[in-house]
């Protein structure tokens, strides 16, 4: 097991009293020689990482956020290669005005409200019916399912939706490709965003664009497959994978923007 101190020091963009728990949480596996899971999900920066130091911290790193293309994901860790059963529900939550149109920002706000830690919840995907389907921990779904009677001033219900039986919704997503020239992340700017160089490079300089949740403080930082791309004013973009080169030699990228 990776000795605590290192495993702190990786993950300088955190706050030691968030990673604490879950270096305990890696001891408890190695030592129980059981499953053990975070308890909460966790942003891409974080799973990502954890699942980079794999083969360094010596157990089986797995992931999960019911969704596909999901965000947030709870961690399990284990000595074996198995199966996990995560404690996770997917809840939804239907609006009764047919006449109110909601946002994630009303959704999550509702939900904030209730007295609930962020890590709590996994992704929101809305569906623009009056439906927001919502990942959570086990543990707060009932509590969520009691208490969340309205979304702003419409009047809603929630429900349970089996993860096993019925079928999952996901992003909907604008799919498309992209020819860049470079993976620098001011280049990847400009040509998501359809701005100028110099234009990406301000926004870089002014602290408006975020790589896997994290600020990016260098024009130059190159971009790695599945990643994403948040950009102040433009949208986020999820960077799935290269589709080879063009003729002059331009990267092809598959992008999914969220809608």
């Amino acid at each position: 097991m990776m000795k605590k101190d290192s495993f702190i020091n990786r993950f300088y963009f955190c706050s030691e009293n968030y990673m604490l728990p879950i270096y305990d949480k890696l001891v408890l596996a190695e030592r129980s020689h059981k499953v053990v899971y975070t308890g909460e999900f966790c942003t891409p920066n974080i799973w990502g990482a954890l699942r980079d130091l794999n083969e360094e911290i010596g157990l089986n790193i797995y992931s999960y956020g019911i969704f596909e293309d999901a965000e947030r994901k709870m961690m399990a860790f284990s000595e074996e290669s198995v199966e996990c059963s995560y404690p996770v529900k997917l809840l939804e939550i239907i609006c009764k005005s047919k006449f109110t149109k909601l946002s994630h920002k009303d959704y999550l706000g509702s939900l904030m409200s209730l007295g609930i830690k962020r890590e709590k919840f996994g992704d929101l995907i809305l569906n623009g019916n009056g439906l927001c389907y919502l990942a959570v921990c086990e543990d707060i779904s009932d509590y969520v399912k009691m208490n969340l009677n309205s979304v702003g001033r419409c009047p809603c219900e929630v429900g349970d939706i089996d993860i096993h039986t019925e079928e999952i919704p996901n992003y909907n997503f604008k799919t498309y490709t992209l020819n860049v020239s470079s993976l620098r992340i001011d280049c990847m700017v400009s040509s998501l965003c359809n701005l100028s160089r110099s234009k990406s490079e301000e926004i870089i300089r002014q602290g408006k664009v975020l790589l896997d949740y994290l600020p990016v403080d260098k024009k130059d930082r190159l971009v790695k497959e599945y990643c994403t791309i948040t950009v102040s004013g433009c949208g986020k973009f999820k960077i799935a994978g290269k589709r080879g080169f063009t003729g002059t030699g331009r990267y092809k990228l598959l992008v999914k923007k969220f809608s």
